[in-house]
Formats: structure tokens, C-alpha cells, sequence
């Protein structure tokens, strides 16, 4: 008993000590590693724009297709991602429409397929042809990050002019040489979050509040309208902004109709996750964006078969797991002993007439099929109702034609039926010579 309590204690004091000793040296810090985008960033590209109007107190949704316009309040503000997606003009004259009753659209003229030399597009856009507006081309030399910056993160110090086999032998030596010290730390904190860009290349447009802010818009396509050369003009944009002095066309323009406005551009990038913090684009969004409900309408993105094949992968192997436990169920279940499997070979003609005459002697038929052929015969002959003398007039008649004696006659029409197999045999035997001769 006592050794039994100085080991108890033993164990006690020494898990004292354990516990004395990891709260005396624990030390508890947290570290934070950016991982890049998370899937649903990658899959909306507007996720960061959302969750800043939900910041600023506004509601946000998205939407794909115009039709959204039927139920939308007269005070919302609707970003359409591509004009191409008002694609017809009733979709156009209802957009309109919804202008005019005080609504807000912004809407990002459709660039792609365009050709400068020819001075039109692949297809129409009905809503740039309302609104006399034109595709200028603008200043190819645009450039605001290294296209691999995004890739390697916003730590990999790129410059445009590298080649992306440069990029990636520079950040892999960054690795190599270790780039967690203290000073490239310091550095990356003090890292400014607009990209290095020339004065000239900024649009700056004054607010409310008696302060300018300023934007970088990629200026590779511009807009056009007469209105901005001619004030003459009806229905002219009442707002715009050049990115150069020189420019004839501007990134964007705004058009009053009715109660409402109808912003135009052509980068949607600035809204984007990955240039929203760029400049002053966040409150630019903010200024357009009102008090309404605020809805993104953005192309149709379908999602690819291994990321559907990544997401439902837990339900689809639990339904194929549970399927082949059910067959498995279905398989072994049995009542009373395994019958063995049937012939698959089929029998003879003379095989199966032998099986039925067995069955019908065991079922007590043969008497009955003696007595129908009896019947049958002595009704041809018409020997039904005859007398013993007629019956051995007619015996011996067929005696000579058939060749069979007198009582063998006798006994196969009038006897006794048989109470063997070899006596019915020969009885059915003799009933069919004697009409055969018939």
C-alpha cells in the first residue's frame, strides 16, 4: 500500500513539473502567410469591390443576365461588366427606360474584336449605337504591373521591363538568397500600394468636397462622341475626363437621360481585386455607387469539371460507396439452400416427347388419352353402339387389312385400358395402324 502511494505521487509531482515547464517556456505567436487568392477570388473577380460597398454600408449582388432590370428599384445602381451582354435593341430601350426612371447604369463598352483599320467591330453594339458613342484606339504603351506579378505575389519586386524568364530567375534567387531579413521587411512594409506610373498617365477628377482624385485607367481603347467637339449637339455626354490633353477620345463619359445617368468606360480593371487598391479607385466606385442596392451583371463563368470534381468529391464517392453497398446487400441476400443453375442446353424433340409421356403416366392421364383416340376411331368406323357379334365381324376386317390378330384388335378398342407403360404403349401402337388403314 504504501509503494502503491509514493508511486502515486511520483506521478503527480512529475506531471506538476511538466506543466510547470510549458507554461514557464511556452511562448504563443501568431504568423500570417499569404497563400494568394482563395477560389472564390479567382472566380469572382469583383469579390474585393463587393466586400468594400459592404464596408460603406451598401448591399451588393450579382447577376447575369439583363433581365435583372425587371425587378431592380428606380435608386440602384446597375454595373454592367460588357455592353456586349445588351444585346439587342429591346434590351437596350429597356435599360433606357429604367434610366429614365432615375436608375444608374455603368456600363463597360465592349472592346473585343474591334478593328481600328476598318473603324467597326465583329458585331454590334446596339447600346453604343444609341448613344452615337464610337471605339478610338488609344496608347498601347500602357502597362501597370509585370504579368507575373499576381503569380509570384505582391512581394516579388518586378519591374515591366523584365522578360518573365528574367522574373522568375530573379524571385527564385530572392528565394535562394533568403529574403526574410530585416531590412528587405522594412522595405516591404514601406512598399507604396500605387504601381510607379507618369503624372501625365493619371485622370484626375474634382469631388464635391473641393479635392480631385485620381485614377489610372488603361488607356489602350478610348471612347468617342461628337458631343465632346461640339457642344451643339443633343443628348452629348454632360461629363468626361482625358487621360492627355491631346487626346481626341476620353476612357470615360457620362450621359443624363431622364432622371437618371449612364456612366461609360472602357477598363473595368479599376474595380478589379487587383488594382481596386490602386490610386483612388475604391472611392471612385463609392461616388458612382449612390445609396440603392448596387448589382454587379458579369459574363457567365462555368465552372470547370475538376473543380466540380474537387467540390462534390466527398458526395460522390459517399453515393458510389453507399450504391455498392446496396448491390453487395442485394447480391447476398438468399431463401433456402443455392438451387444449382439450369441447363442452358436445350433438349431433343424425342427427349422431350419421352418427358411429357412420363408426366402425363404419373398424372393418371394416359387412360383419358386411351379413351379419346378409342372414341375418335370407333367414331370413324362407326362401331360406337355394336354388339359383340358386329365387333368380331369388324375384327376380323381390319385383322386383314392391318395384319394385327383378332384379340389384339379387340383389346385395343374395347379392352380393359393398360396398367403398364408397355401394355399402353402397344394399345396406342395398334389404335394407329388400324387408322392408317382407314
Amino acid at each position: 500500500m504504501t509503494t502503491k502511494r509514493l508511486l502515486i505521487g511520483v506521478s503527480l509531482l512529475f506531471c506538476g513539473l511538466l506543466l510547470w515547464g510549458f507554461l514557464t517556456f511556452f511562448e504563443r505567436y501568431t504568423e500570417e502567410k499569404d497563400r494568394g487568392w482563395d477560389s472564390e477570388a479567382r472566380r469572382n473577380l469583383f469579390l474585393a469591390a463587393e466586400k468594400y460597398l459592404a464596408a460603406i454600408g451598401l448591399e451588393s449582388q450579382q447577376a447575369e443576365n439583363i433581365s435583372i432590370l425587371n425587378g431592380l428599384s428606380p435608386n440602384a445602381t446597375l454595373f454592367i461588366a460588357s455592353s456586349s451582354q445588351v444585346y439587342n435593341p429591346q434590351r437596350v430601350a429597356e435599360l433606357l427606360n429604367w434610366v429614365d426612371s432615375g436608375g444608374h447604369a455603368i456600363v463597360v463598352a465592349r472592346t473585343e474584336g474591334f478593328d481600328f483599320d476598318e473603324q467597326r467591330s465583329e458585331e454590334r453594339d446596339w447600346l453604343l449605337e444609341e448613344l452615337d458613342v464610337s471605339i478610338m484606339e488609344g496608347h498601347y504603351e500602357y502597362s501597370f504591373e509585370h504579368p507575373l506579378q499576381q503569380l509570384l505575389g505582391e512581394d516579388a519586386e518586378l519591374t515591366p521591363e523584365q522578360s518573365p524568364g528574367e522574373a522568375l530567375r530573379e524571385y527564385n534567387r530572392r528565394i535562394d538568397a533568403g529574403v526574410s531579413t530585416e531590412e528587405e521587411a522594412e522595405t516591404s512594409q514601406e512598399k507604396p500600394r500605387n504601381p510607379d506610373v507618369e503624372p501625365e498617365d493619371l485622370v484626375s477628377l474634382p469631388t464635391d468636397h473641393g479635392t480631385k482624385i485620381q485614377l489610372h485607367f488603361d488607356a489602350s481603347h478610348l471612347l468617342y462622341h461628337p458631343g465632346l467637339d461640339d457642344d451643339t449637339i443633343d443628348n452629348a455626354p454632360v461629363f468626361w475626363a482625358r487621360v492627355w490633353r491631346d487626346d481626341e477620345a476620353v476612357p470615360f463619359m457620362q450621359f443624363e437621360r431622364g432622371s437618371g445617368v449612364i456612366t461609360l468606360l472602357t477598363d473595368s480593371g479599376i474595380w478589379q481585386s487587383h488594382r481596386i487598391g490602386h490610386f483612388d479607385h475604391a472611392y471612385f466606385l463609392q461616388l458612382l455607387a449612390g445609396s440603392g442596392d448596387f448589382v454587379f451583371l458579369t459574363r457567365p463563368r462555368f465552372d470547370s469539371l475538376s473543380y466540380l470534381a474537387r467540390k462534390y468529391a466527398t458526395e460522390f464517392f459517399l453515393a458510389g460507396a453507399l450504391a455498392l453497398l446496396g448491390w453487395l446487400f442485394l447480391r447476398a441476400r438468399r431463401f433456402g439452400p443455392l438451387q444449382p443453375s439450369p441447363e442452358s442446353a436445350r433438349r431433343s424433340l424425342l427427349e422431350h416427347i419421352s418427358a411429357c409421356g412420363h408426366y402425363y403416366w404419373r398424372d393418371d392421364q394416359c387412360e383419358q388419352l386411351l379413351r379419346g383416340q378409342r372414341t375418335e376411331l370407333l367414331r370413324n368406323l362407326r362401331a360406337t353402339d355394336t354388339d359383340s357379334i358386329a365387333r368380331h365381324k369388324l375384327a376380323e376386317k381390319l385383322s386383314a387389312a392391318t395384319g394385327l390378330s383378332k384379340h389384339d384388335i379387340i383389346a385395343s378398342l374395347w379392352g380393359t385400358p393398360a396398367a403398364s407403360e408397355e401394355t399402353f404403349t402397344e394399345q396406342m401402337r395398334n389404335l394407329q395402324r388400324i387408322e392408317a388403314v382407314l
